[in-house]
């Protein structure tokens, strides 16, 4: 080959590569902008109360194509296609075509009303990312060009505004700022935008926004966030502009003032789906609590279904005797509680609540032995208290009720070296038992047979079995609470004894998704005072 051939060959291999890797670069940058918070919050006013950000991730959506079964994600899809339709229908627009060429990631932002009363509405401003001008440009064309359609256009600080209004009777006005469209029914909000855009003060200028936002709670592969800056604002404008006759729990309201700010996440990893919310907490309202590691855990066998777990029941029943004074509905929930209790002899401070002080775990136990063979499962709940004593009054109230009843038998038995005490009935078998693990844990068992399995060490312990490792472990460990769920075990259960008496209860797409999920865990925890943290899994089947 000529020289001169050589390196002209050689300059046009150079060339393609650098424009190849220049376009790759552009590309990345444009895919990063588009599903990135923080380039929408630079366009979003920083007296934002909440703002919510859906991304077009597609590492997210190539990781969930990966989960449920093939019925499950068809009726996904067919929703997701109906929700697109309705959303659309009275409009000449078609999500496939002239949407999604050139839509990005969306932010929904909440602004502050004009007037300081706080039943004024906030004011919605809609961001969403262009990565395709020319699709956009093509897409405004259309909507101006819709029948009937009425368009207005104006300029503010140098960037035009359309104001248009859809034959359907729709209104809202549109500006593009460089590559983020800023949408809103009212003008004034497209305005603020703008202003935004020019450099007054951002979302995306925050501090704890640009954190939280960038860090989306931590989740990996985001495909939504959410920042409620100003929390207690946000749920007050929330409760004003509810129906008349919607109205909030006073404790929830009480609970607005204990969060400064919060931030959640969703996002799609190996696991599954996976929520993370993070809430910062008032000074006042943040104390610390002790840090605990379940011990309670390792005593529920592997046929166990469903567990939830805690500490510190008698803190919670004082908080809430505290919260009544200022609540006509915890006011009248506890005073049914105590009355029920009272009907059975028990003060519900002294004799129940008040020494619930340690760890405690509910589980419910598949079984299907002797009078749970017409249940398929029973209920077994363990207590730490370091007042045993008060502990025992309760269990002897309820036994001498037990024992007023001439069908039932109160009598104790040995077990694993324990003393338990059983409710029998005749020909059917022991339908409660409860006695002491060790010193300072009690048990109380639903079902004979589970008396002998929560007496006795387990073969396989919950915690080690397959499926509690797939749903459970993949959560940071709970220092405040923990819940898990398996839901291949809860639908076999269901399959057996609750849909055979009821078909109906569940709907074929309902029972389809429920099967298409492997199991469910939240823990929530409490890394220093002022932070409080949930995290939830949903852990799909692998298709």
């Amino acid at each position: 080959m000529p020289a001169t051939k050589s390196k002209l060959l050689i300059a046009a291999t150079i060339v393609i590569a650098a424009g190849s890797a220049g376009a790759y670069f552009y590309i990345q940058s444009l895919t990063n902008k588009v599903s990135n918070p923080l380039e929408s919050a630079k366009v979003v006013p920083d007296k934002a109360m909440m703002a919510a950000f859906i991304s077009p991730n597609p590492q997210a959506l190539s990781q969930l194509q990966q989960f449920g079964t093939p019925g499950a994600q068809k009726l996904v899809g067919e929703n997701l296609k109906t929700f697109q339709d309705q959303s659309l229908a009275g409009t000449e627009i078609d999500y496939d075509k002239d949407l999604k060429p050139w839509l990005g990631g969306v932010m929904v932002a909440l602004l502050p009303p004009d007037g300081e009363a706080k039943t004024e509405p906030p004011k919605l401003l809609l961001v969403v990312s262009v990565k395709n001008q020319i699709s956009a440009w093509n897409f405004a064309n259309k909507l101006k060009s819709q029948q009937g359609a009425k368009i207005q256009e104006s300029e503010y600080k140098g960037v035009k505004i359309s104001e248009i209004a859809e034959p359907s009777g729709k209104g809202y006005s549109v500006a593009l700022l460089d590559d983020q469209l800023a949408i809103a029914p009212l003008k004034k909000s497209v305005e603020l935008a703008i202003d935004t855009f020019k450099g007054q003060p951002s979302l995306a200028t925050q501090q704890n926004a640009t954190k939280f936002l960038a860090e989306s709670a931590g989740v990996q592969n985001p495909i939504a966030t959410v920042y409620i800056a100003d929390y207690p604002a946000a749920m007050e404008q929330l409760q004003a502009n509810l129906q008349p006759d919607v109205k909030l729990p006073s404790t929830m309201i009480s609970q607005f003032k204990q969060v400064k700010s919060m931030v959640a996440g969703i996002g799609i990893d190996q696991a599954g789906l996976r929520v993370k919310t993070i809430a910062q907490l008032d000074p006042k309202f943040a104390e610390k609590n002790p840090q605990f590691a379940s011990k309670l855990l390792p005593k529920f066998p592997g046929e166990t279904i469903a567990l939830i777990g805690g500490n510190g029941i008698d803190k919670v029943w004082s908080e809430a005797t505290a919260e009544a004074k200022n609540s006509p509905e915890i006011t009248s929930s506890m005073k049914q509680i105590r009355d029920g209790l009272k009907r059975l002899n028990l003060d519900a401070d002294r004799d129940v609540f008040g020494w619930m002080n340690g760890e405690f775990a509910i589980g419910a136990i598949a079984s299907n032995q002797g009078i749970l063979t017409q249940f398929g499962m029973g209920a077994t709940m363990i207590f730490e208290t370091s007042d045993r004593p008060a502990a025992e009054t309760m269990l002897k109230k309820l036994d001498a009720i037990a024992k007023s009843n001439p069908t039932v038998s109160v009598a104790p038995r040995q077990v694993q070296g324990k003393e338990v005490t059983e409710w029998k009935i005749p020909q059917q078998g022991t339908l409660f038992g409860h006695g002491w693990l060790n010193q300072n844990t009690m048990f109380v068992a639903f079902g004979g047979p589970l008396v002998d399995v929560i007496t006795s060490p387990p073969p396989q312990p919950l915690s080690s079995s397959p499926n509690f490792q797939a749903i459970a472990t993949s959560v940071s460990p709970g220092d405040r609470g923990y819940f898990y769920l398996d839901m291949e075990k809860t639908m076999s259960w269901a399959n057996q004894y609750l849909l055979k008496a009821a078909p109906t209860l569940v709907s074929p797409p309902t029972a389809e998704v429920l099967n298409s999920i492997r199991g469910v865990s939240i823990v929530t925890t409490s890394p220093e005072p002022s932070t409080a943290q949930l995290e939830m899994l949903f852990s799909f089947k692998s298709n």
